[in-house]
């Protein structure tokens, strides 16, 4: 597009989310993992095309790589929301149950440490999902679920969100 400003500003963010792999920060290098592979759906999901598997394989690369680190170091979020994203990554390839495998484990985790956000986040997630697996009573409960978290949570956004989805 010519952007050069852009251009630049993407190289220098690929710099940064690299830095940590160079010095041996296990947390940083999980992270900056997580990092990668949310740039490579993000490219796969902007192309829309036969190009975007690849970016979408990349991106599930980068997250399988977050999640081991994650567990390698005990890092619960980390594990959290890789997962989240594994979910997302399988969802965009057409993997509906490998997606809601990733969006189950992303909700055990929420709960487990108590981020309710995540537990709203990954209740969305698998109410999308279920319905293209043909399970439209799980995606109801899992909209009630998310519905709930997010009043709870007094999250007005949120809940705002829930309610114009009921319909879709």
């Amino acid at each position: 597009m010519g952007d050069r400003g852009g251009e630049g500003g993407a190289y220098a963010n690929i710099g940064v989310a690299y830095s940590p792999l160079e010095i041996g920060d296990r947390g940083g290098e999980g992270g900056a993992y997580g990092n990668l592979g949310g740039a490579y759906w993000s490219l796969g999901d902007y192309r829309k095309s036969m190009h975007s598997l690849g970016d979408y394989q990349k991106s599930i690369e980068y997250h399988e790589k977050h999640v081991k680190i994650a567990i390698e170091i005990g890092e619960r979020g980390g594990e959290e929301k890789a997962y989240g994203n594994l979910g997302i990554a399988y969802r965009s390839l057409g993997d509906y149950r490998k997606s809601t495998q990733y969006h189950e484990k992303h909700l055990k985790i929420a709960i487990e440490i108590g981020d309710r956000g995540g537990e709203g986040t990954a209740c969305g997630n698998l109410r999308d999902a279920y319905p293209s697996m043909g399970d439209h009573q799980r995606a109801i409960e899992y909209h009630e679920k998310q519905l709930k978290t997010e009043i709870e949570m007094g999250d007005r956004t949120g809940e705002g969100i829930a309610y114009r989805d009921i319909g879709t």
